[in-house]
């Protein structure tokens, strides 16, 4: 025997609504900030690539890629919720869009490690042991993205659905270590070479760069990793998505 079973919301005027109440305005979100992305990746374009391309080093190309790829991740993310919203279905956007969350994510994680390390732009080469940081960090993110497969296309009806939030949580805590160690090496390195060679004012600039980046750091995954999980909690079911992050 099969049995099909649909639940939906009822909009004003009688149309289906098959996403919850607190995820409606997700789509709308996720255009908003695909546009924005859009218009920094044209303006990282022009004045990194364009304006100051004698001074532009690996690093910004591979920043620009970041931008175009988080900007398609969400117009893709936009597309599988609207025909949610609209069939209940997602019309295999869902592929296309956990896809480019994937190259994201490694990029993201990549991007953040190479700037740690000054690569590119203090030395032309990474060392051994950041080049294990890269080897443990992108795996683990392969790992991540088939977690959040999983977790996002089944539910607590699966066996195992608690483990796997459980793996995503371990591994993206993981990854989150992993990428302070180059920054920390960086500034280590830079407080020693500050004192022993004559370039000490140059080499305080770029320790007061580092420092400031590792702050930044701190702030996006304490943010990203811890508040913007507390209006799940606080808030009522039709708030939910206050709870959502480009």
């Amino acid at each position: 025997m099969s049995v099909r079973t649909e639940m939906y919301n009822s909009r004003p005027d009688g149309s289906r609504d098959y996403l919850s109440v607190g995820q409606s305005p997700v789509p709308s979100l996720n255009t908003f900030f695909a546009a924005a992305y859009a218009a920094f990746f044209v303006v990282w374009i022009h004045l990194a690539l364009f304006k100051n391309r004698l001074a532009a080093h690996r690093l910004h190309h591979l920043m620009a890629g970041l931008l175009f790829t988080k900007a398609l991740n969400l117009i893709f993310a936009a597309e599988d919720e609207h025909y949610i919203r609209q069939t209940g279905t997602p019309h295999g956007w869902d592929v296309v869009f956990y896809l480019f969350q994937f190259l994201k994510g490694v990029l993201l994680f990549t991007v953040i490690v190479l700037i740690g390390t000054g690569w590119s732009f203090l030395k032309p080469f990474l060392q051994q042991r950041e080049k294990k940081v890269l080897m443990i960090v992108i795996p683990l993110q392969v790992i991540a993205n088939i977690a959040s497969v999983v977790i996002g296309e089944t539910g607590p009806f699966l066996r195992d659905w608690v483990s796997w939030n459980l793996v995503l949580l371990l591994i993206d805590v993981i990854c989150c270590c992993a990428i302070l160690f180059p920054i920390i090496w960086s500034i280590r390195s830079l407080c020693e070479t500050s004192k022993t060679d004559g370039k000490a004012a140059r080499n305080v600039a770029k320790l007061a760069l580092f420092r400031q980046f590792y702050t930044v750091v701190i702030g996006y995954l304490y943010f990203t990793r811890v508040v913007v999980y507390a209006p799940k909690t606080i808030t009522s079911y039709k708030y939910r998505w206050a709870a959502w992050q480009p």
